[in-house]
């Protein structure tokens, strides 16, 4: 299993990148790293680090995608990037999957232009999981790729987002559902109720609506939206648990010595709530619908981040999860044509 790694565009430099990768390495894993970056940024993130040398490749590559560049523009102008040559691995079979923290439109245009997309499919979706409060997982679809949607796209989006969590969770009949701003059926913008229409006469599981402040409910396995929608969803989601974390952390340091014993006795529940929201433990946004595994990990990446997209990465390659998006689109396409 061989994965290309963009090292570049993240907050936290390429040191964290490589760091990931070389955790990724050290587990019990078949996975190889391609590091796609300017050769003396990786070599000097690797020097004195120890690791098996006949798992790590180094991609020297040309200027970075920025955040300031231009999605559309850059993949044209960049063609030397890393973020450009780890797609480029993918699509020549070089490696099985590309993982970068990269500008997200960037990375989108280099899906549609490098990659292309599986038959029927216009765009690729950017879709990510979150735990449930039961522990379930949710995928919540787009997640910020595509901020104009047409109904047909977002039905497309509720397909995949269907045989991924068939495919890689097992769920049978992944309940479906539209993220609303309200549950009456008529309540909605026109891109919603649109695509309510489409959803209730399809084969698809679809149950109805859920509301922003549903998203860790367990009531859908798949919500569907735009990726204006999804991007603030989720965004609210991790500020307000990182507000919440910080709320209970000020609470502790005020609270004199019985609040400090109550958190040494609460110490692994507090440990547990931050894992459920942390961004670090979800493995990053996969790329639903490219013809080749992306997985887009966020723009403050650790080194722990870094390591479980990487592996996601590599699970998803293992669960055929390209092939079964193909097969579901092709059973589906008069639904989004």
């Amino acid at each position: 299993m061989i994965i290309a790694l963009d090292v570049h565009g993240a907050d936290r430099g390429v040191e964290v990148a490589v760091g990931g990768a070389l955790q990724a390495l050290a587990g019990p894993s078949d996975v190889k790293v391609v590091l796609c970056g300017r050769r003396q940024d990786v070599e000097g993130a690797l020097a004195g680090k120890p690791y098996d040398k006949s798992r790590v490749t180094i991609l020297d590559c040309g200027e970075p995608v920025t955040n300031n560049d231009h999605p559309g523009i850059v993949v044209r102008r960049k063609k030397d990037a890393s973020m450009f040559r780890a797609l480029e691995l993918v699509r020549d079979g070089e490696a099985d999957a590309a993982v970068s923290a990269g500008n997200t439109g960037a990375l989108l245009a280099g899906v549609n232009i490098i990659l292309k997309n599986v038959p029927h499919v216009k765009r690729a979706t950017m879709a990510s999981v979150v735990t449930s409060l039961d522990g379930t997982p949710t995928l919540i679809t787009d997640m910020g790729a595509n901020v104009d949607c047409e109904p047909q796209r977002l039905m497309a989006f509720a397909i995949m987002g269907s045989v991924y969590m068939n495919k890689v969770f097992g769920i049978r009949a992944p309940k479906v559902a539209l993220l609303n701003n309200g549950s009456e059926r008529e309540k909605g913008n026109k891109l919603v109720l649109a695509t309510r229409d489409l959803l209730e006469v399809s084969t698809l599981n679809y149950v109805g609506y859920v509301e922003p402040t549903e998203l860790m409910s367990g009531k859908a396995d798949v919500i569907v939206t735009d990726g204006f929608a999804g991007n603030m969803a989720i965004k609210s989601y991790e500020g307000m648990a990182k507000a919440m974390m910080s709320v209970i952390k000020g609470g502790i340091m005020d609270g004199g010595i019985k609040a400090k014993l109550g958190y040494l006795l609460l110490k692994g529940v507090f440990r547990r709530v931050k894992r459920t929201f942390s961004a670090d433990e979800v493995g990053g946004a996969v790329f639903l619908g490219a013809n080749g595994v992306v997985v887009k990990t966020h723009g403050s990446s650790t080194e722990e981040s870094y390591c479980k997209s990487i592996l996601n990465a590599g699970k998803l390659v293992e669960k055929g999860v390209v092939a079964a998006i193909a097969e579901g689109i092709a059973d589906h396409d008069g639904d989004i044509d």
